[in-house]
């Protein structure tokens, strides 16, 4: 009896471990971008219900800065686990090694997916992701329009010829609004409305392998030209806008997705639109593209992360998403062909879109061939360059890209070891250690209190601790990167020297935006500090309501960047405050009359905007500085007889200099490292006229994946502001040493 008590004590003990392990829950990461975050916590519920040892984490992503952290979190190693990636990037992480190869998965289910989407998860002839949803464009056009001009509502255009006769017949109707929109200032939406009338007449980028541009030179240049004729008499604004503009009935025409299907209703109820596939030369050809489900390779749950995504995929779940609304395409196949799908006339219109769609090629340098392209485009429609012109530098161009990329693959690639960061630090430390006891040694001789030297150390310990590693080691890590061809998502290759300070330095890109940023600083610099201390001025004087004048001459402060930028946005839209000035003193409107969008105000737009939140914090110094000038000496010079000016101009501004110089300093390193505003609002357009240093460099590194260009700019730029700031102070300390 005692043994057989035993056996069974042993027995449920032994089986503890199994129960706590059965038990225990699979946590997985999902980012997405689609559907609302509350409908698709409803649909991971469901998930969870089906299998309850796998609980789902969500995440919301938004399309902003969503690929910045992605690709942020595949260089820190701290990935999600299942991802919604957008068609076009899954070729650079899948040939980067982040995505996992689900090819054997893939191959059961190919057959179910429609076939012009599997293109967009493949990669050298592996499975990265799965299709989840399909998306491409048409055309939206204004049947109350078409009705007025005298043109046939249910008749839309269908090739070049016609939609030119259209564009023309509604410019001559209505000489107020825009027959036709093409998107600009944006790096991935000019070449979504181009390359689909480059495709239907017959032209392609590349060879079959991708390791040659050959675009057909006349198909090109034919459809160039006739982009520029068209640009005549379309609104050339960012997607985002058009979409707002034709919702509000001041756009004929427009080339673009099924967002708008939620988004016009909303807008406008009353708008009477339609639908059509897009105009083409030869066929009727759009971009096609869309979502796609991927899983990173550093899951530790791969079984569980598939299980999600058959989930998501899944034709009840896909159905699901596109009861709730009717902008959502199915990638399944047996989805498309239901009667619910077919029997939606606005959904119908996509589907049928999709069979004469065309895919991108498949390359990792996409984010880079894309830029090219709507360069390019822009150049046209801005500059009017010859179309034949743009093919040489977009040959050219696109020829280089694909050179250097197939030498990069050649290359090797490994982390960058973490011992030459700490061996570089633990250097520089013994280095401010050895001048401080040398600094000691020469002023107090060779005898110091050590004890109080050790009690100095340890008071500073919390503030070295921080300096260390949030300051001192991402110095010296980005110092040790500008010298290596270092990539977020591939590691490096190796140290390069000083080939990214030199190629940086030839670059054109960094020489526009370098002098684009000195622009800015010389443009916003003299204003914000001018306009501070005239209004530290006014508000030293006491006039009337004078802390009300001051609270809100300081309010600007207090907004965010990205609030203001979407407030100036509007003034400089061209139903915005700016243009309406300009029709109220008739005066006549700029063209492109959305300001962002003209590449010759677009700057100027910026560095309003820069000066008007800016200037505040200054004249808060300024009024600091105004009253710790000593009263005697005003009041001195007043008995005296001295004017106001005189006043001003030998006692406060003498008296305001430590004021000034630290006022042109701090505003000398915003003005030079401006990049909030550029980011919110133009992202370095249109046709790079806000391109400056900082932007440049956010792009060099994030969305070219060039992180070793990146922190070169960063130092170039760390030893221009050194240089000016220097400069700056030498010139307004001059009068002291002379003095002394």
């Amino acid at each position: 009896m005692f043994w057989k008590h035993i056996s069974i004590f042993i027995l449920f003990f032994s089986l503890i471990p199994f129960r706590v392990y059965a038990e225990k829950k699979v946590e997985l990461c999902f980012w997405q971008f689609l559907v609302p975050e509350r409908r698709m916590r409803a649909i991971l519920d469901e998930f969870e219900k089906k299998y309850p040892h796998i609980k789902v984490k969500m995440q919301q992503l938004n399309w902003r800065d969503g690929l910045d952290k992605i690709t942020t979190s595949i260089a820190a190693g701290i990935t999600s686990d299942v991802c919604e990636l957008g068609s076009t990037w899954t070729p650079q992480f899948a040939e980067s090694g982040a995505l996992l190869d689900i090819s054997e998965y893939m191959q059961e289910r190919k057959d179910e997916f429609l076939p012009i989407l599997l293109s967009c998860v493949e990669w050298n002839n592996q499975y990265y992701g799965v299709p989840w949803v399909a998306g491409t464009r048409v055309l939206f056009y204004n049947k109350e329009l078409f009705r007025q001009a005298g043109l046939d509502p249910e008749k839309p255009p269908k090739n070049w010829e016609e939609l030119y006769k259209y564009v023309l017949e509604l410019a001559n109707r209505f000489p107020d609004l825009y027959p036709f929109a093409i998107p600009v200032g944006e790096n991935y939406t000019p070449w979504q409305t181009f390359l689909p009338f480059f495709w239907s007449a017959g032209g392609e980028l590349f060879d079959n392998s991708l390791n040659k541009a050959e675009p057909e030179k006349d198909v090109f240049v034919d459809c160039l030209r006739f982009y520029q004729k068209l640009s005549h008499h379309s609104l050339l604004a960012r997607q985002a806008q058009i979409d707002r503009s034709f919702a509000s009935g001041k756009v004929g025409m427009m080339i673009s997705g099924g967002w708008n299907l939620s988004l016009i209703p909303r807008l406008n109820p009353r708008l009477r639109f339609g639908m059509a596939l897009v105009p083409g030369e030869k066929k009727q050809v759009s971009f096609a593209g869309g979502e796609v489900l991927a899983i990173f390779k550093q899951t530790k749950y791969p079984e569980e992360a598939k299980l999600l995504v058959h989930y998501l995929t899944s034709e009840e779940v896909q159905n699901q998403i596109a009861r709730s609304g009717t902008s959502f395409v199915p990638s399944l196949k047996n989805s498309l062909e239901k009667e619910a799908y077919l029997s939606s006339p606005q959904r119908k219109i996509f589907i049928e879109q999709l069979k004469y769609a065309q895919t991108l090629p498949p390359h990792p340098k996409w984010s880079q061939i894309q830029e090219e392209l709507s360069w390019v485009i822009e150049d046209s429609l801005f500059n009017k360059t010859a179309p034949t012109d743009s093919f040489s530098y977009l040959t050219e161009r696109l020829n280089k890209i694909l050179s250097i990329y197939s030498k990069s693959r050649k290359k090797s690639t490994t982390q960058l070891p973490n011992s030459i960061v700490v061996l570089s630090i633990a250097g520089i430390l013994a280095l401010i250690v050895l001048i401080n006891v040398c600094y000691r040694i020469k002023t107090r001789g060779i005898k110091t209190k050590n004890q109080r030297v050790l009690v100095l150390y340890l008071f500073l310990l919390p503030w070295l601790a921080i300096f260390l590693l949030f300051y001192l080691f991402p110095f010296v890590y980005s110092l040790i990167l500008s010298f290596t061809d270092y990539s977020p998502l591939r590691g490096y290759s190796g140290f390069c020297g000083f080939n990214n300070y030199i190629e940086v330095l030839k670059d054109p890109e960094f020489q526009k935006a370098l002098l684009h940023t000195f622009y800015f600083a010389l443009g916003t610099c003299p204003v914000s500090i001018l306009l501070a201390l005239g209004c530290a001025v006014v508000i030293y004087k006491k006039i009337p309501m004078v802390r009300f004048i001051q609270a809100s001459l300081f309010a600007p402060i207090t907004i965010s960047v990205i609030v203001a930028a979407s407030m100036f946005s509007y003034f400089y839209s061209s139903e915005g405050f700016f243009n309406s000035m300009l029709d109220f003193l008739h005066l006549p409107r700029p063209f492109p009359d959305n300001w962002l969008m003209n590449p010759k105000m677009a700057l100027i737009s910026v560095m309003i905007m820069h000066v008007w939140l800016s200037f505040g914090f200054y004249m808060v110094i300024f009024t600091a500085g105004l009253y710790s000038i000593p009263r005697e000496l005003l009041e001195a010079s007043y008995i005296d007889g001295a004017q106001t000016w005189h006043r001003f101009r030998y006692i406060v501004l003498p008296q305001l200099k430590p004021f000034i110089i630290l006022v042109i300093v701090l505003n000398t390193i915003k003005a030079f490292q401006v990049f909030p505003e550029v980011f919110a609002m133009t992202q370095g357009g249109p046709h790079g006229a806000t391109l400056t240093l900082v932007y440049y460099l956010y792009k060099t590194g994030f969305h070219q994946f060039e992180m070793g260009k990146a922190s070169a700019v960063g130092y170039i730029l760390l030893v221009i502001i050194g240089f000016f700031l220097i400069l700056e102070v030498t010139f307004l300390t001059r009068g002291k040493s002379n003095e002394r």
